[in-house]
């Protein structure tokens, strides 16, 4: 028998759609949205709830009006009433109006203006509650079909390996812990501590001065959905304000509650700055390692996690990674994402080399093509070629299916036509850094500075530096580029300068997110800053009396100054700052030396200058 939904028993009692699917599921039906159906049973159950109750009729009374409903209702074998006038949409959860544009063909910013009018306050790309979403299409006399997305992600993408080893293979393995909690709360400090006087290790960290804090909250919501054991640790109990028995109690909000009030999660009191309750703290650690039972396999090839990436002089491509499964040894080759490695060499926390590595521990590996991404899995092969192939055919998969991926003209199209239309500000923006961690932080902070007026669109991140390519984007995208201790090459530096691109470099992460909050608030204002006045290409090195080694160089761009603030860049990443303390030509010394110009360039207090080096010479300039 056909069901009849939410919104044809709405229609008929004249009641708004939203008010008989909340009462449908007080009652306790199965349903999710209007259209959603019921059963007669359950339709009858439902309007004696809506409806105000009657004086009650004798039998005879109701069997008669039944009998006159029969006979007076058309001859029709039709169970639903039509729906020839109601359209249904399926449309995803937490979509946003423009994405609901896209399906209903009204303007997105008509969509953000009908909201406001409902009492709704959404910016054009921020996603929509299940109950928003039915209001506005209420309006539109549509009824939403709302069902889960489905999200691909990057490990459905590359397919990371599951391996199934024979028990009796199994051998105890370390423990991986996690250092989560709130900034400022001890984290680095008892790290700190346990590293130089016991081992190397991580831990749940809460402040005893100050309590749950929004990144705890965050940190205890992340173990729980990782379903992994929680330790806590109360840090700073040394301070005279400290007050443990609060932090405990606040805990038992969110289901973290402590042995000593009854509940399962051991909670240790110390303090990273003397030491105090350290040793309890690794005692209770080692404690849970042991109830886990945590096993691996040691004799097989080597897999785990990228925990970290970046690029170091002298290095290269360096990442940090964990060891979950076999023995990671120095010649082994490994593919990780679209990333390849042949191990050259192993180094763990105190920076000493190692020849092998067992599961649990971490290491810092050197001999990657290009920095993998943080989380994604690797895993050794038998040889190059092998490695080689599984990241070029990772590498294919994730340019097919990237999200970030998007036709620049239909962006730019749809942008334009928004901010024509006066409703919409955009700030895109392209960000380069040094570590992935970097990249990975900022992009969260940016994130977080969109506001209901202005979207911020990160349309391209990654480690490295500034390029060509990454102009070439933020001229068809019409974005600011952001370097966070990186900076653009003498080729990306004049095809920015030659278009008006706004090329930003920072070294302090709260200064790049001032500013870029800034522009979004309209608020940038001229001032006097630092910027580059000069580019050096280092064509040899030698050395000097009194100087020490000098580069020996020619002025590509601008000029040069003596006592001028220089930077030393190699492969696009700042390797030093400080100050030109020589400045030589031929052999008289100068004040300045301009743009085509050799001369010989010494800096304070820096001997380790290469052939093949750029240095960028500072100046106040206005902005």
């Amino acid at each position: 028998m056909a069901k009849k939904r939410i919104h044809q028993i709405a229609k008929e009692l004249d009641i708004a759609s939203a008010d008989v699917l909340f009462h449908a599921k007080e009652l306790g039906f199965e349903v999710k949205t209007a259209s959603s159906g019921l059963t007669e049973e359950e339709e009858e159950l439902l309007k004696l709830a809506l409806l105000p109750e009657d004086e009650p009729e004798s039998e005879s009374e109701v069997v008669q009006e039944q009998e006159e409903t029969i006979q007076d209702a058309p001859k029709t074998e039709v169970e639903e009433v039509p729906e020839d006038d109601v359209q249904i949409i399926e449309i995803s959860r937490n979509s946003s109006p423009e994405k609901i544009s896209s399906l209903i063909d009204v303007d997105a910013t008509q969509i953000v203006g009908d909201l406001m009018g409902l009492g709704i306050m959404k910016a054009i790309d921020t996603p929509l509650e299940d109950s928003d979403i039915e209001k506005l299409f209420e309006k539109y006399n549509l009824i939403p079909d709302l069902i889960d997305e489905i999200t691909i992600s990057r490990e459905d993408i590359i397919e990371f390996q599951e391996f199934e080893d024979d028990p009796d293979k199994l051998n105890l393995r370390a423990p991986i812990i996690t250092v989560m909690g709130h900034v400022d709360h001890g984290k680095t400090s008892l790290l700190d501590y346990i590293r130089n006087e016991k081992a190397d290790i991580v831990v749940l960290v809460v402040a005893a001065d100050d309590g749950e804090m929004p990144q705890t909250i965050e940190a205890i919501n992340h173990s729980k959905a990782a379903n992994v054991p929680i330790v806590v640790a109360i840090n700073k109990c040394d301070l005279p304000e400290a007050n443990p028995s609060m932090i405990k109690a606040e805990l038992t909000k969110y289901e973290v509650i402590s042995e000593d009030l009854g509940g399962d999660t051991p909670v240790v009191e110390v303090s990273a700055l003397k030491g105090d309750g350290v040793d309890d703290l690794l005692e209770t650690l080692a404690l849970v390692a042991e109830i886990e039972e945590l096993k691996a396999n040691f004799n097989t090839n080597a897999s785990g996690y990228i925990v970290e990436s970046r690029m170091e002089v002298g290095r290269g491509n360096v990442a940090t990674v964990i060891v979950t499964r076999g023995t990671l040894k120095q010649g082994d080759f490994l593919y990780a994402g679209q990333a390849f490695c042949r191990v050259k060499s192993m180094f763990d926390h105190n920076n000493k080399t190692v020849k092998s590595i067992e599961p649990g521990s971490p290491i810092d590996i050197i001999g990657w093509d290009e920095s993998p991404t943080a989380g994604d899995q690797f895993v050794a092969v038998k040889n190059q070629k092998d490695a080689k192939a599984k990241a070029e055919e990772n590498k294919t998969k994730l340019k097919e299916h990237d999200n970030s991926s998007f036709s620049v003209e239909t962006r730019v199209s749809d942008m334009m036509k928004l901010l024509q239309e006066g409703e919409l500000n955009t700030v895109n923006v392209i960000l380069k850094a040094d570590t992935n961690g970097s990249v990975e932080a900022i992009k969260d902070g940016i994130n977080k500075l969109a506001t209901d007026d202005v979207n911020i669109q990160v349309v391209h991140s990654a480690v490295g530096g500034i390029v060509l390519s990454d102009v070439d984007l933020a001229s068809a995208t019409e974005s600011l580029i952001i370097g966070f201790n990186v900076r653009p090459d003498s080729q990306a530096r004049n095809m920015a300068q030659s278009k008006g691109i706004d090329v930003r470099t920072y070294n302090i992460i709260y200064e790049l997110l001032d500013d870029i909050a800034e522009a979004v608030l309209g608020q940038m204002t001229i001032k006097t800053e630092e910027a580059i006045i000069g580019m050096v290409d280092v064509k040899t090195t030698f050395r000097a009396p009194k100087v020490g080694v000098v580069a020996g160089s020619i002025v590509s761009e601008g000029k040069v100054e003596l006592d001028a603030k220089a930077r030393l860049l190699r492969d696009g990443v700042v390797i030093y700052e400080g100050t030109i303390v020589s400045l030589r030509r031929f052999k008289d010394n100068v004040e300045v030396v301009n743009e085509g110009l050799e001369c010989g360039i010494g800096l304070s207090d820096y001997k380790d200058i290469k052939e093949g080096d750029t240095i960028e010479i500072l100046g106040e300039v206005e902005v």
